[in-house]
């Protein structure tokens, strides 16, 4: 007779094992950042009066998303029972190589919960198991790529990195005037401000030019 609990204990392991495997090729920390979309940008130069800055950014907005946010290209991304819906923002990622400059790409997906406060750190909607899904490494990105997000198979977004407020080199340059990037770092170069949501059960594919596709399942977070 079959063991159908051992087979699923199993492959829980053999999953848990493969993305133990996928973190460790990492070496550095990953970096993200926020409001450089232009749209975005625009539809918050309101609030950007308000108190306690009274004046939109000057230079990058800088996250991190540690080491347990990172899963695989057909991973499940789980998500807490009581949340209904995840931000999707499909992105590029960029390797850092020697002196802080980019030497490959990646797909990447940042998932968070929705929130819409940028005046507090938003760690618990961004930092969960699994919340960044990453493709595999290519070539590096022209300025007019497009990223395209599919939920189960229907497109739902597609934007243009020219939307960047800091383009590439531009944001590079910015950014080392007040940190080093080191080798093995990898730095998300903007999300979308219209980035999609998904729900559980749903399969997020993100598509950009000749890369290979990044797949991400939303599931349940099972209660322990």
């Amino acid at each position: 007779m079959v063991d159908v609990n051992a087979i699923t204990v199993a492959l829980y392991v053999d999953n848990l094992s493969l993305l133990s495997i996928f973190q460790s090729m990492i070496s550095g920390t990953v970096y993200g950042v926020v409001l450089n979309d232009q749209s975005e940008r625009a539809a918050l130069s309101g609030a950007f009066l308000e108190a306690p800055y009274r004046a939109p950014p000057e230079a990058p907005v800088l996250y991190i998303k540690p080491r347990n946010t990172i899963s695989a290209s057909d991973s499940i991304v789980a998500v807490p029972a009581d949340i209904a819906e995840v931000t999707v923002a499909a992105t590029l990622a960029l390797a850092i190589g020697d002196r802080g400059q980019p030497v490959a790409a990646r797909l990447a997906i940042d998932v968070s919960e929705p929130h819409d406060c940028y005046f507090r750190p938003a760690i618990r909607e961004r930092c969960r198991d699994g919340f960044l899904p990453l493709g595999p490494e290519g070539a590096l990105p022209n300025p007019t790529e497009q990223i395209v997000t599919l939920i189960d198979g229907h497109e739902v977004h597609r934007w243009s990195l020219d939307r960047l407020v800091s383009p590439m080199p531009e944001l590079l340059h910015d950014i080392g005037c007040f940190m080093s990037l080191l080798p093995g770092d990898i730095l998300l170069i903007g999300l979308a401000g219209d980035a999609p949501k998904a729900r559980p059960g749903q399969t997020v594919t993100v598509q950009c030019g000749d890369r290979l596709p990044l797949v991400a399942h939303i599931g349940v977070e099972k209660e322990a």
